[in-house]
């Protein structure tokens, strides 16, 4: 509720996808360095924090997907969207265990951190709104 109170402060949903992006690699690097660390606290709020930024940007993709969709082809654009996340949420869990079987925590994170880091060339530089 936070990040959408700020998009529409500043008027720009994809722009502030891309530095919860830039705010995810940073803390799944965080995460990745302090598993090769003795620093149980610190490691357990940085994890808290990474499951607070890593949903922070769903309500603003939501809804730049179906701005940029326009009236006719929103519900198919969320539909789309829906079934890509769902996808890749099924993916993640037993993805996550194979790397960290293969590689351990600590480069497996810095794997992890890529996707986001790989996002911020994706996201739109502009906002498209078809619906107003």
């Amino acid at each position: 509720m936070v990040v959408g109170g700020l998009s529409d402060r500043t008027g720009s949903r994809v722009g502030l996808m891309r530095i919860v992006a830039v705010a995810a690699v940073i803390v799944v690097v965080a995460i990745a360095v302090l598993s090769l660390t003795e620093l149980p606290a610190l490691a357990s709020a940085v994890f808290v924090l990474a499951s607070a930024v890593s949903v922070a940007d769903n309500g603003l993709a939501f809804a730049s997907v179906a701005e940029a969709a326009g009236p006719r082809w929103s519900g198919k654009a969320l539909g789309a969207q829906n079934t890509g996340q769902f996808v890749m949420s099924a993916l993640l869990g037993p993805g996550f265990g194979a790397l960290v079987t293969a590689f351990g925590y600590p480069l497996s994170f810095g794997l992890i951190s890529l996707a986001p880091l790989l996002s911020v060339g994706i996201i739109p530089r502009r906002d498209v709104d078809r619906i107003t």
